[in-house]
């Protein structure tokens, strides 16, 4: 009887994850700036610094990532960071959060948020491309920052900084 191909390439897949491994970058916020304000919403950008511990590339597939404004979820999104970490370095990019406030209920002044979300990257070799577009092996790193926003003053700070 012979086996399914995608079982082979997951035994093979599962003999190779022993023989090589690869640090997941980590993951900073290093910045977060208001750029855009209008009286139903705004646009808020985080600049993320990613660093590659690896003696080899990483190329960035995608992040997903959402924002709270003082607990509440004011956003979700997906995006690509259109970036490769280079090999023992930091790569920022950033992602920009949409917020539409509603004018009745308009947060302002200062106002706590929470940033989260999930970075998914690709590891060196053909095998590894193979396996992560069939989504069979998709290596995922998380992020999360706590901070303000003043709405007033058009600032966002990035706790820890």
């Amino acid at each position: 009887m012979k086996a399914p191909a995608w079982l082979l390439v997951l035994t093979a897949s599962a003999g190779l994850a022993g023989c090589t491994s690869y640090a997941p970058p980590s993951l900073t916020v290093a910045e977060a700036a208001i750029v855009e304000e209008s009286p139903s919403g705004l646009v808020i950008d985080f600049a993320i610094d990613a660093t590659n511990a690896n003696a080899v590339e990483l190329p960035l597939r995608e992040v997903r990532y959402s924002l709270r404004l003082d607990g509440e979820e004011v956003f979700r999104g997906v995006r690509s960071p259109e970036a490769t970490l280079r090999r023992l370095g930091t790569q920022r990019f950033t992602i920009p959060v949409a917020v539409r406030l509603d004018e009745a209920n308009r947060p302002s002044g200062v106002v706590r948020y929470t940033l989260e979300g999930q970075l998914l990257y690709l590891t060196p070799g053909q095998l590894a491309e193979v396996l992560f577009d069939i989504r069979v092996r998709r290596p995922t790193v998380s992020f999360r920052q706590e901070g303000t926003v003043d709405l007033g003053e058009r600032r966002a700070e990035v706790d820890g900084r």
